[in-house]
């Protein structure tokens, strides 16, 4: 019989950083969550709030058995979007959701 997975999409809402990261520590420490699919997809301008904490985030995560998945922009308009999505593909060890077709082509080297 195959297993079902449950699978937690990217956090959609404007939260500020502390609501945001003690989510997070919840989902790591109290859910039975497989996967957590964690980053900015809205927004580009809400990446330097949040941004700074993935890596410990993403590692809380991990700790917890969790897979993560770092989730991108819906729509990357511009140079400096890119070059975010430059840095997020340079991250080791980590699965990344592309939501944007021209992620694609980032993610392909």
């Amino acid at each position: 019989m195959k297993r079902s997975r449950l699978v937690m999409g990217p956090v959609l809402f404007h939260w500020d950083e502390d609501r945001k990261k003690d989510f997070y520590s919840r989902i790591a420490d109290e859910t039975d969550v497989d996967t957590v699919h964690v980053g900015e997809v809205v927004c580009a301008k809400r990446m330097p709030f949040f941004d700074k904490h993935l890596p410990s985030v993403i590692e809380r995560l991990q700790r917890s058995g969790k897979e993560v998945v770092l989730s991108t922009l819906a729509l990357v308009m511009n140079e400096r979007e890119v070059n975010q999505i430059r840095d997020i593909a340079q991250m080791p060890d980590i699965m990344i959701e592309a939501n944007d077709i021209s992620v694609v082509r980032l993610l392909a080297g």
